[in-house]
């Protein structure tokens, strides 16, 4: 990054106009940028409402979890259906360039979540929790699909939702949305760099996701018991820990995320739940193995590694390993046989979470010292080369934030 670029950042961060720029309500961008409402770009419409037994079948039709995926929507990927007629797709019709909304979330960072529809050749519809924003103008869609993620659109859909238990936008409210969109060839300069992030990013966690089922395999066929293996109570070979920060001394908060593992509550969060006194939080230290109780059959459990100690939610199971590596371990509880005991004992009315007690009575199967050793060794080195991967995938991905960042506010120029 250029001392220009950097001091213009700079400039605009504390709030200065520089000189060929302007001060508009999505912040401060070129001058030449134009001033636009959603309204004049998209025509507005919600979405299909049919019968329960007319859905599972069909045209496919954009769903929420559609609109929340990393990439853009084509057909193929579409997961659910519906059966409708002729008049009806025409009438909910989903097509290159059209944008699609989520209605209503339950968080207020998710209101108005967008994605963009980008088959050419294919025509889809969308759920009657989505808001169709039909293209009725002239754009690069991609670039319009980027711009609806910063900061100063985001703001102004979060400001115009509503609803206290779930989060709604409405038609009317995504019109009043304000952009400031670039000349054609900008927006085609910038969509054409930002989606080599894309692909980058796309094939990278296609490469993690193969290595995850290569892993799943092997633990599989290595984990199953063998001759000489011995059954064992889980709690014959751990101990529950309930270390209180009763002091407020321990101010790293984590969580547990089903695929990364511990990670700061901010970054599940995006912001801070915990309250200012943690002093009932439990302690984890390095070693220590944390789960959510009502998460675990989803994959909230991992081995803390940070060498300085952090706390989790009262609720969270901790505990020690004492007589097996925490890493075998964790593998064995990931085992088809495992999930299921553990499963058992979430499939009551009444029991929905998973504590330490119930944890300790289940049994798995573990072989010989010798034989653990060489099990923990094989799979550490698979285990090296999947975080590899994941820090490539993190990587590009602050890549593309910081290009997303420095092209559609207009920083760098192309």
């Amino acid at each position: 990054m250029t001392e220009e670029i950097k001091q213009r950042i700079e400039t605009i961060k504390a709030g200065k106009v520089l000189d060929g720029y302007k001060r508009t309500v999505v912040g401060i961008v070129p001058n030449e940028w134009e001033n636009k409402r959603l309204s004049e770009l998209l025509k507005f419409q919600n979405g299909v409402n049919a019968d329960k037994e007319k859905y599972n079948s069909g045209i496919k039709m954009i769903s929420v979890m559609d609109i929340l995926s990393n990439r853009p929507i084509f057909y193929d990927d579409i997961r659910g259906q519906v059966d409708i007629d002729e008049k009806a797709l025409n009438n909910y019709s989903v097509t290159y360039g059209d944008i699609l909304f989520q209605r209503s979330s339950e968080t207020i960072e998710d209101a108005g979540k967008s994605n963009v529809y980008l088959d050419e050749k294919n025509t889809a519809t969308y759920s009657g929790f989505v808001i169709r924003g039909k293209k009725i103008a002239d754009y690069n869609p991609f670039y319009l699909n980027e711009i609806l993620k910063t900061s100063g659109i985001r703001q102004q859909i979060i400001k115009y939702s509503a609803g206290s238990q779930h989060i709604n936008v409405s038609q009317d409210s995504l019109s009043r949305v304000n952009v400031c969109l670039a000349n054609e060839y900008e927006q085609n300069r910038i969509a054409e760099i930002l989606s080599k992030w894309d692909k980058a990013i796309e094939l990278q966690e296609k490469l993690i996701e193969k290595l995850e089922l290569q892993k799943k395999a092997l633990m599989q066929r290595l984990l199953t018991p063998k001759a000489g293996w011995k059954k064992v109570k889980i709690g014959t070979l751990t101990r529950e820990l309930s270390i209180r920060n009763y002091q407020n001394e321990c101010i790293n908060i984590k969580s547990v995320s089903n695929k990364d593992g511990f990670i700061n509550q901010e970054e599940q969060f995006s912001k801070r739940v915990a309250s200012k006194d943690t002093s009932k939080y439990k302690k984890v230290s390095y070693g220590n193995i944390a789960y959510n109780p009502s998460r675990i059959n989803v994959g909230s459990i991992a081995i803390y590694e940070d060498k300085e100690d952090g706390i989790v939610s009262p609720m969270y199971v901790v505990f020690e390993c004492k007589k097996i590596n925490p890493h075998l371990l964790l593998l064995l509880l990931n085992t088809d046989k495992t999930q299921y005991d553990i499963k058992s004992y979430l499939s009551g009315s009444v029991r929905d979470s998973l504590n330490y007690s119930d944890l300790e009575r289940i049994e798995i199967f573990i072989p010989d010292e010798r034989v653990q050793s060489l099990l923990f060794d094989f799979f550490n080195k698979k285990n090296m080369l999947y975080t590899k991967e994941k820090e490539k995938l993190k990587f590009l991905k602050q890549q593309q934030k910081s290009m997303q960042q420095l092209l559609l506010t207009g920083i760098v120029r192309v």
